[in-house]
């Protein structure tokens, strides 16, 4: 047995399990139950923010605003075969898509270089010749600089995700036509409802640049504490 029949067969018993527990409203709206759970979040972290809530628990909130939608998202994906998602481009798509990936390849490589010029001179420069403080200020820096990369990174793998249930689903709460696999779930057709209504393309992209925003604004504020 692979790895992705033992997937599916996992996905298919959890299924059969919840199936009987979906509350009717639940089965009729799951997008909008996904965008009730968004704003829900959003107001917890509005009643953090005034009474002074501990770090930890507004970054716990952050995550679990777009975790619905992403982990549905996962479910479907991961139960899709790639050739789901494959479509003819035009010639013009094929090579301003390669465009734009031999572009940002550069872009992100120069940065690279820059960044790491200027962090061997602020090195040079805090701790001359003092190897103890200079790996003091080698650490701060790798502390400042992984919480913005890793919030782009998740950012980019939101928009990327969110293009693939495009290709898959569209746009509609409920899809009537789609390239998701007939056999997904299908001995539990509320759960499958469910989980399609869940991994809605506006749905991940709203909660998910929702985290992306309050995790920068997050990143911003340690970094002015630790300043």
């Amino acid at each position: 047995m692979t790895t992705n029949d033992r997937g599916r067969r996992l996905v298919e018993r959890a299924g059969a399990r919840l199936e009987e527990h979906h509350p009717s409203f639940v089965t009729s709206h799951p997008t909008a139950l996904g965008l009730v759970w968004m704003m829900a979040v959003v107001a917890l972290l509005i009643v953090c923010d005034l009474l002074g809530g501990p770090h930890w628990l507004r970054a716990t909130l952050t995550l679990t605003a777009a975790l619905p939608p992403l982990v549905a998202t996962l479910i479907v994906l991961s139960q899709t075969p790639r050739s789901h998602l494959e479509y003819e481009p035009s010639i013009l798509t094929h090579f301003f898509a390669r465009f734009l990936a031999l572009f940002s390849a550069f872009v992100f490589w120069l940065g690279s270089v820059v960044i790491g010029g200027a962090i061997a001179v602020q090195l040079a420069d805090e701790s001359g010749t003092n190897i103890e403080t200079a790996w003091l200020t080698a650490a701060d820096l790798f502390a400042r600089i992984v919480p913005p990369v890793t919030v782009l990174l998740y950012c980019v793998l939101i928009i990327r995700y969110a293009g693939y249930l495009v290709r898959l689903r569209g746009w509609s709460a409920v899809p009537t036509r789609h390239r998701i696999p007939e056999h997904f779930l299908a001995d539990a057709p509320r759960t499958r409802q469910i989980v399609i209504g869940l991994a809605h393309p506006g749905l991940l992209l709203a909660s998910g640049l929702l985290s992306t925003l309050v995790a920068i604004a997050l990143t911003l504020r340690a970094e002015a504490l630790l300043s």
